[in-house]
C-alpha cells in the first residue's frame, strides 16, 4: 500500500459511512470502499474520535462506540492518529477557519498530504486541502 491514498475522515463523514447514510457522497463512499478492500489509507484523528463521543451521548448517531472502535483498529488500512503538540501549534495558521475540531482535522490533513473526506462547506471555501465527497 506504499503508493496507495490516503484519506482523513471528519466526524460526520465517518458516522454517515457507518450508518449507511444517503447524505454520503458518492466520491465519499468510494473512497471509504477502497479504505475497506485495503486499496487506501484512512487516517482518523483522535478529535475525530472525542467529537464521535459527544454526537453518540447527544442521540444523533444510532451507533455504539466500542464497535466503531474496535472495527477502526481491526482494519490494517486505519490509523486512529494522536493529537500532537505539532497540529495544535500548526493550527493557528489556518484562522479562515473558525471551528477548532475543524482546524485539527484539517492540520492533520495537510501534514499527512493526504484527501479530507468531508461536505463541510466552510473548509472547502478556503481550498487549504484537497477534498472528496
Amino acid at each position: 500500500m506504499a503508493d496507495a491514498i490516503t484519506y482523513v475522515t471528519d466526524t460526520h463523514a465517518l458516522i454517515w459511512y457507518l450508518t449507511a447514510s444517503p447524505r454520503l457522497g458518492e466520491s465519499a463512499r468510494q473512497a471509504f470502499g477502497n479504505v475497506a478492500e485495503g486499496k487506501a489509507k484512512l487516517i482518523v484523528p483522535l478529535i475525530v474520535i472525542a467529537e464521535l463521543i459527544f454526537v453518540i451521548e447527544h442521540s444523533r448517531a444510532q451507533i455504539e462506540l466500542a464497535q466503531v472502535i474496535d472495527l477502526l483498529q481491526r482494519n490494517p488500512s486505519v490509523e486512529i492518529a494522536p493529537l500532537t503538540l505539532e497540529i495544535v501549534l500548526e493550527m493557528q495558521k489556518l484562522t479562515a477557519i473558525a471551528e477548532m475540531h475543524d482546524r485539527l482535522i484539517v492540520c492533520e490533513t495537510q501534514m499527512r498530504k493526504a484527501k479530507l473526506i468531508t461536505r463541510d462547506r466552510k473548509i472547502r471555501n478556503t481550498q487549504f486541502v484537497e477534498m472528496v465527497w
